[in-house]
């Protein structure tokens, strides 16, 4: 990119407003609320997704999107 770790971690915090782990937690989770949507079971989405388990995806799910998986599957369908 041309530019150190440090510069690259203070343009992402300008230009996005948080940091490349926050990028990767909100794209863990847009990518397992797309596979929600597509009828996925939470463990095939958390797997897909990234995370480690269905406990990990459930946490964060909750953390960023303020609902459990299940419920955001059930408001989906």
């Amino acid at each position: 990119l041309g530019m150190s770790e440090r510069t690259f971690r203070r343009r992402m915090l300008a230009t996005f407003g948080y940091g490349y782990a926050t990028l990767v937690r909100l794209e863990r989770a847009r990518r397992a609320q797309r596979m929600l949507r597509s009828g996925s079971s939470i463990v095939d989405a958390a797997a897909a997704a990234g995370f480690a388990d269905q406990p990990h995806l459930s946490r964060e799910f909750q953390r960023l999107v303020g609902r459990s998986p299940a419920q955001f599957a059930l408001s989906a369908a």
